[in-house]
């Protein structure tokens, strides 16, 4: 959704490194999750086989070195839509948005409103494919 901001290529990749960490936190990748990851390299114009393996590095690795504000921003939104993508937010998906969100200096509040916001776009997708499911219901 944002990330098209995002220009730097190792933020691409730490991007990436980041969001297949999380996807695989509680042990699989669900088919949303692999749709998402998908959808991110599209979004960035990577190559399919771009890194398509997380690395071996641990979350404080992968994104201990972002220092711009924006681009904290972008990756904590976007991997909220990840997290929730498959409608369940695991409690090993929980620590490492916990652990990104004081990495980052996130506030609570900050947080919060991202996490609603969130919430609010995974609402809006389920009642928009009701509707062209079933537009008459």
């Amino acid at each position: 959704m944002f990330l098209h901001f995002i220009q730097s290529k190792e933020h691409k990749e730490a991007f990436m490194d980041l969001a297949q960490l999380v996807a695989k936190a509680d042990g699989y990748i669900s088919g949303n999750e692999e749709r998402y990851l998908q959808s991110f390299r599209n979004e960035m114009n990577m190559e399919v086989d771009m890194k398509q393996s997380a690395s071996e590095r641990n979350l404080s690795d992968i994104i201990e070195s972002i220092k711009d504000e924006q681009v904290k921003n972008i990756f904590m939104v976007e991997i909220l839509l990840l997290v929730f993508s498959d409608g369940d937010y695991s409690e090993d998906e929980q620590q490492i948005v916990l652990e990104m969100k004081r990495i980052f200096g996130i506030s609570d509040e900050t947080y919060d409103s991202y996490k609603k916001w969130v919430i609010r776009v995974e609402q809006l997708k389920v009642e928009g494919l009701k509707l062209i499911l079933n537009p008459t219901a």
